[in-house]
């Protein structure tokens, strides 16, 4: 990358590092580099430029992707339930409902949908304080 033009997009930081550590040249020749991150914090360590607020989805769309990647299986009363849960974990995050529909495509294994709702609720990356539901954040 070193004397070349580029765009570098560093996805989901958690805290601050010094990207010369991992051989990443400073941005010259009007080279980008986006650092995506759920907290503030990190882009302050990391001196950020220009902070963009994303908000999360409103509950709708959110809903209407979800619907999107897992087909209408959302829709059997075995499912639903479990899938408003699942979604209310996801937080409003395109990214995570994406993700999470694409692997549970037309599942109707209610079981299968239980599991995945508790490994949610288990994760690492799940947001203490976050309260998501139809009314929004």
């Amino acid at each position: 990358m070193k004397g070349r033009k580029y765009l570098l997009i560093l996805d989901d930081a958690w805290q601050g590092f010094d990207i010369h550590v991992l051989g990443i040249p400073d941005p010259v020749n009007g080279s980008k580099v986006v650092l995506v991150s759920r907290t503030l914090d990190a882009c302050d360590a990391m001196q950020t430029g220009r902070n963009i607020k994303k908000e999360a989805m409103c509950w709708k769309d959110a809903m209407s992707l979800l619907l999107h990647n897992t087909g209408d299986v959302i829709k059997q009363p075995t499912i639903e339930k479990i899938a408003m849960e699942v979604l209310r974990e996801c937080g409003g995050l395109p990214i995570a409902i994406a993700t999470i529909g694409a692997v549970l495509r037309n599942n109707d294994d209610a079981g299968v949908w239980e599991d995945t709702l508790r490994d949610l609720k288990k994760s690492t990356i799940h947001r203490r304080d976050l309260r998501y539901g139809e009314k929004g954040l």
